[in-house]
């Protein structure tokens, strides 16, 4: 049948019936079918049926057109197994064997006649012969495809699908041998189709691979994105696949709404920085844009605390507040207890006094023997003799003395505990010293003080309870002080973990008022430092996050974590500020030096003192072309003013561009997934193409 990769076209065969086209037939049943005889001219030549073209033929009977559809089903099938290796052979083996299509035991003469046949339909309908040749020698550019599709890169592709084409071309060479005795012969057309299809079977993967990128960039010419341009979409599509979409909506979810494309990414900021140091209506637009942005830090990051912790209150302010309502408090409880209270009985205290001041010396001792005065009075009483008489004056009247006796007043007792307060306590003059003196000695005075307070507490009734009240109110305005102080990265700093167990010990009201020295400090933190965010973002964090954790225990998790997202994401927009519109500056100085230099950077003047005729003409000629190629060339800036307003769009603008560049981003990968297989299936079309014309090239040969 077929000749395949280089094999020899087969000589005509004179018969007087054409194989398949006349004469008749005997079917299995013994029957003869009478086939009509072919058409011949006036001379009684026969007239090759076209196959290429339509039934035409006038006044043919039905069985006519009958067997004439026959042929054509029959010579369609021929095409086919025509491409496929020892088809011809293994048909005219048949033929030999069972007498069908040829002669019984005549394998020679049937081989002759089946080539007979494949030639003349070649020669009497070549395109559908080609086109149905195509299809049965597709075995070797599919064998290759389906081998180097087991390749992981291109060389292996390349080498398996050269090697299957090599195997599939010698086999078909050698089918093409007239002779397989002659070895020769067989080894010379086996030897020319390996190497013809180890050409074709290697070039498939790299033509596949070829086609593939081409059909992938001229499909994604064609791709745009809703509201941009395409040169401007094809710049920030390639920015947002390299930041990766899921990446660039997850930051730009944790920035929120102020933040801006050129923040989602390095390639998104390259592209901004890009845009901006290259044209001047993108520097206008970007710039812009970030410094209006920048200049609202310290009002968005205010804003975000104000959210996270509550409005700030000054801690004096809220100290003196606390005081003040102690001293109301305090004015209201101690009158009522002090003023129906009974005597108190303070001799103990005194005794211990008398035991102690011999013992103490300097301040400590002056302060202990003014206490001990201050806890004593004079009572007035008759003067009497040693008999017990009393005594009186020339006048007649009696006479008087002041005897010292203990102070029993109960509200005189809580004025000296009062002045032991501003001793102990404050480091205020008090007890007839200055104030400090004993601020190393106060033991003894600490434990006078204990005494006293304990008289008065078991002997007055509703002394206790005023002291609780008024004591709580001290401890909350003590509290807004440490508020203001627990944060740090000193030595003494307590760590996070002991300042959440004692935190924990504080009344309610105590937290209260410690939360609003913390804020108060953060508030002051915030107005000293918000300028430089990266200073606010060590003072709140602290070394090791200590500081974050104690914010944390004070204010709650969920407000420490919004306070030091604000930070971040300030700090962010401040990082992309600065490296957009520093760089810009930088180059704005350089282009405006350049530009107001007479001749552009690195060209030489047309008229020098060294010039030329020839030199002239010459230069002349090159500014001239420069000047046209120039003019003819498009302006690669003309998007970075749109690139600018995009990439720094924010809110539902931004989202809008976003998902854009990610409806084109899908789209390319589409295309990016399609291209192998179209690349694969065009080369398998021009490997056909390619084996069918090497083959025919050789068959001339």
């Amino acid at each position: 049948m077929a000749r395949e990769f280089g094999g020899p076209k087969a000589p005509k065969v004179a018969t007087a019936e054409p194989s398949n086209l006349s004469g008749p037939r005997q079917m299995d049943d013994g029957s003869n079918l009478s086939r009509p005889q072919m058409s011949v001219d006036g001379l009684g030549n026969p007239i090759a049926l076209d196959l290429n073209k339509p039934d035409t033929a006038p006044n043919l009977s039905a069985g006519d057109k009958t067997m004439r559809a026959i042929g054509a089903v029959d010579s369609g099938v021929r095409a086919v197994a025509n491409g496929i290796p020892f088809m011809d052979r293994f048909a005219a083996g048949m033929g030999a064997l069972t007498g069908i299509g040829g002669e019984r035991g005549d394998y020679a003469g049937n081989l002759a006649k089946q080539r007979a046949e494949d030639q003349r339909l070649a020669e009497a309908a070549p395109i559908a012969n080609t086109a149905a040749h195509l299809i049965g020698g597709a075995m070797m550019p599919l064998g290759a495809i389906g081998a180097a599709a087991k390749g992981t890169g291109l060389l292996a592709k390349t080498l398996l699908g050269g090697g299957t084409g090599a195997v599939f071309g010698g086999v078909q060479g050698v089918s093409e041998a007239p002779d397989l005795t002659d070895a020769g012969d067989v080894a010379k057309r086996g030897g020319k189709g390996a190497l013809l299809g180890t050409l074709v079977g290697g070039a498939i993967p790299a033509t596949g691979a070829l086609i593939g990128k081409g059909y992938n960039v001229l499909a994604d010419t064609l791709i745009g994105a809703e509201g941009m341009s395409r040169p401007a979409a094809r710049h920030l599509t390639n920015a947002l696949a390299a930041d990766t979409p899921a990446a660039a909506r997850s930051r730009l979810d944790e920035l929120g709404p102020d933040a801006m494309l050129a923040d989602a990414g390095p390639a998104f900021l390259g592209k901004t920085q890009g845009a901006v140091l290259n044209s001047d209506e993108a520097r206008s637009i970007g710039v812009g844009a970030l410094n209006a942005r920048n200049d609202a830090t310290n009002r968005r990051i205010m804003d975000d605390v104000n959210r996270a912790l509550g409005p700030a209150e000054d801690p004096q302010t809220v100290t003196n507040t606390i005081r003040a309502h102690r001293s109301a408090v305090d004015n209201a409880n101690y009158p009522a207890a002090l003023n129906a209270a009974p005597d108190v009985q303070t001799a103990p205290i005194l005794a211990q006094l008398d035991y102690m001041i011999p013992r103490a010396v300097g301040m400590e001792r002056r302060a202990l023997t003014n206490l001990r005065g201050m806890m004593m009075t004079t009572e007035r009483r008759p003067l009497v003799d040693t008999a017990g008489h009393p005594q009186y004056d020339n006048l007649g009247r009696p006479r008087f003395e002041e005897i010292p006796v203990n102070q029993q007043d109960a509200e005189v007792l809580h004025k000296v505990k009062q002045e032991l307060d501003n001793v102990i306590q404050y480091d205020a003059p008090g007890l007839g010293i200055p104030a400090g003196a004993v601020s190393r000695q106060q033991g003894a005075l600490r434990m006078m003080r204990g005494q006293l307070n304990e008289a008065l507490e078991q002997q007055v009734p509703g002394y206790a309870n005023a002291n609780r009240q008024s004591a709580a109110l001290a401890r909350r305005g003590d509290a807004v002080e440490a508020g203001t102080q627990y944060l740090g990265s000193g030595k003494t700093t307590p760590s996070p973990d002991r300042f959440a167990g004692e935190f924990g010990q504080l009344e309610p009201g105590e937290q209260i008022a410690f939360a609003k020295g913390s804020r108060g400090n953060i508030e002051r933190v915030l107005g000293t430092k918000a300028n430089d965010l990266q200073a606010l973002k060590g003072e709140l964090q602290g070394e090791g996050g200590w500081n974050t954790a104690k914010i944390a225990t004070v204010h709650g998790q969920d407000a420490a974590d919004d306070l030091m997202a604000s930070v971040e994401r300030n700090a962010k927009f401040r990082d992309t500020h600065n490296k957009v519109v520093e760089n810009s500056q930088t180059a704005q100085r350089r282009a405006a030096a350049e530009n107001m230099k007479p001749e552009p950077p690195g060209e030489v003047p047309l008229i020098n003192p060294n010039m030329t005729i020839p030199g002239l003409i010459g230069a002349g000629g090159k500014k001239a072309l420069n000047w046209a190629i120039n003019g003819m060339r498009a302006d690669p800036t003309a998007q970075y003013g749109e690139m600018a307003r995009i990439l720094t769009a924010q809110g539902a603008a931004r989202d809008r561009h976003l998902d854009a560049l990610a409806t084109s981003l899908l789209s390319r990968d589409t295309n990016r997934a399609a291209a192998p297989a179209i690349g694969n299936r065009a080369a398998l079309a021009a490997a056909l193409l390619e084996n069918e014309y090497l083959r025919d090239r050789a068959a001339t040969r």
